[in-house]
């Protein structure tokens, strides 16, 4: 029962923690104590391993489930994949750790789980079952007032805080009939809890600093169309020219002769075509003809795209059937101007599952597996890099989707000249659960990380706009169709973590290693003793 009431514990912290499944922020500086107290109670009674790991797994699956149950709601095997997998590898890091702090056992070992984790949360933003939702920098995204130092270390750092915190309580436990190591442990705890909050607020009057004494303005027009992604958008019925003259009325609510930029969310022309041949179609035309009546304004667009090919360019390259071509299908971005070409940019993060096969291209049988939830399933092309957009001088980062919860990929758009964050989602799939949340949520994390604002165009969900400091400047309501304006500054200046990334997770190697160093140096030592 006191295993079943640790176990039961740690996730309903880091579950009410999370935001929108509590946002009580605060309960994630205790939420790992109860899981480290369960393996201390393992290792005085001399249980086997493979038993703790049990119990681990089965929190980590309850705080998986509690804070992103609503992903079964676009796909319950999709759903269940993700719970299970996610939570057992979350195990294997655990139980990593602990076999390590075992081993060396010294007294600042088990220190060893902060980078141990942090290079599981940087590997598992960088692998084809990427789902990096449970970072736990994330937890902040309601409490951006505590982490505007995520312009030096991104997430990584937010991680790294809360699981210091946590080994400290947890060593304050061990230690609180110790008045003197009591004391100092309490001292170090609110030390440890406050610096980075007083930091963060010396930091917020310096948010909004330009690299240039008069920095430009770009004036945007955001559209949130609410097309019902299950019922409207790919329905047999659904025509990309109705979806355009829909965005066009909405767009001319708001659209001046000072506005240089329209944003549509993602895949706003659901139904697939040829990149090449877009003026051949009347939505295409449509569109071009109304970016032209426009006095300044430039039109973002989100659209399942098509290109053919004359040779097999990567794993999701589909030859066609009696020809000697190729096809790959995308999930673009559309940049569409008065007197250039039209510019294209393809989703490089994707979902696995239903954007992407994981590991198909070793394996291309698993192809047959892909989930279908609308559009095109199946592996999507990619970009072999993260791409940026001009509009006369303005440089874009057009983010689809999934890629807005991936900071090193935000911040390569940046250190390439991007002035503005552009995120194109559809969160429909979700329903009225803490999913859109969340994913709005994350957003004002990439505003602080690279000091530059959010443009946000959501399908269904919430659309809005985030200043360089994360704070939400608007926000539509759920479920409405609706659009706004919005008066943005552009920068070119850089952040730390904009020129130099996930760097936590190279320090963490670093400290891993000289850790390993140093216990076998010593036992080196004995070693020697022993034979003299």
């Amino acid at each position: 029962m006191k295993n079943y009431l640790l176990a039961l514990l740690s996730s309903t912290l880091l579950i009410l923690s999370f935001p929108y499944t509590g946002s009580f922020t605060p309960f994630v500086f205790i939420g790992f104590v109860p899981l480290l107290l369960l393996r201390q109670q393992f290792l005085a009674s001399g249980k086997k391993p493979w038993k703790l790991a049990l119990w681990t797994y089965a929190s980590f699956l309850l705080w998986n489930i509690g804070t992103t149950w609503w992903v079964a709601n676009a796909s319950i095997s999709g759903g269940i994949f993700a719970f299970t997998v996610n939570a057992l590898l979350m195990t294997l890091v655990f139980g990593l750790w602990s076999f390590i702090d075992r081993k060396i056992n010294t007294r600042y070992s088990f220190l060893l789980l902060i980078p141990i984790w942090i290079l599981f949360e940087f590997g598992h933003h960088r692998w084809d079952l990427s789902w990096p939702w449970l970072t736990l920098g994330n937890y902040f995204s309601v409490r951006t007032g505590w982490v505007q130092w995520y312009e030096w270390t991104g997430t990584l750092g937010g991680s790294a805080w809360i699981l210091l915190v946590n080994l400290l309580v947890f060593r304050l436990y061990n230690v609180y009939r110790d008045v003197a190591k009591r004391n100092q442990n309490i001292f170090t705890i609110i030390g440890v809890l406050l610096l980075p909050i007083v930091v963060s607020q010396i930091l917020i009057p310096f948010a909004t600093f330009s690299a240039v004494k008069k920095p430009t303005n770009l004036n945007a027009v955001v559209l949130q169309p609410n097309i019902d992604p299950y019922t409207e958008k790919f329905a047999a019925s659904a025509s990309n020219e109705a979806f355009a003259d829909s965005l066009i009325n909405l767009a001319n609510r708001h659209v001046t002769s000072e506005t240089n930029l329209v944003i549509a969310p993602e895949t706003a022309l659901p139904l697939s075509f040829q990149e090449d041949r877009l003026h051949t179609y009347n939505f295409g035309q449509r569109l071009a003809d109304q970016v032209q009546k426009w006095p300044h304004a430039n039109l973002l667009i989100g659209a399942s795209t098509v290109q053919i090919l004359d040779h097999k360019q990567s794993v999701a390259s589909t030859p066609i059937p009696n020809t000697n071509e190729w096809y790959e299908s995308y999930n673009a971005s559309l940049l569409l101007t008065k007197n250039e070409a039209p510019q294209y940019a393809h989703k490089s993060k994707l979902v696995p599952g239903v954007e992407l096969v994981p590991f198909s291209a070793y394996l291309p049988f698993l192809s047959a597996l892909a989930i279908e939830n609308g559009g095109t399933s199946g592996t999507l092309g990619t970009e072999k890099e993260p791409q940026i957009m001009n509009i006369d001088q303005v440089k874009l980062a057009p983010i689809i989707c999934y890629e807005s919860i991936y900071g090193d990929f935000v911040r390569q758009q940046v250190q390439k000249g991007a002035q503005v964050l552009c995120i194109l989602t559809n969160d429909g799939w979700w329903g009225n659960t803490p999913g859109y949340k969340q994913h709005f949520s994350f957003a004002r994390l990439r505003a602080i990380e690279t000091r530059r604002w959010v443009l946000r165009s959501a399908n269904t969900g919430t659309s809005g706009s985030i200043d360089p400091r994360g704070k939400i400047i608007k926000k539509t309501p759920y479920w409405t169709k609706t659009s706004f304006a919005q008066t943005v500054t552009l920068n070119t200046f850089k952040t730390f973590y904009t020129k130099h990334g996930d760097w936590p997770a190279g320090l963490s190697l670093s400290w891993i290693l000289f850790a390993f160093s140093i216990f076998f140096m010593n036992k080196a030592k004995k070693s020697r003793k022993l034979q003299e």
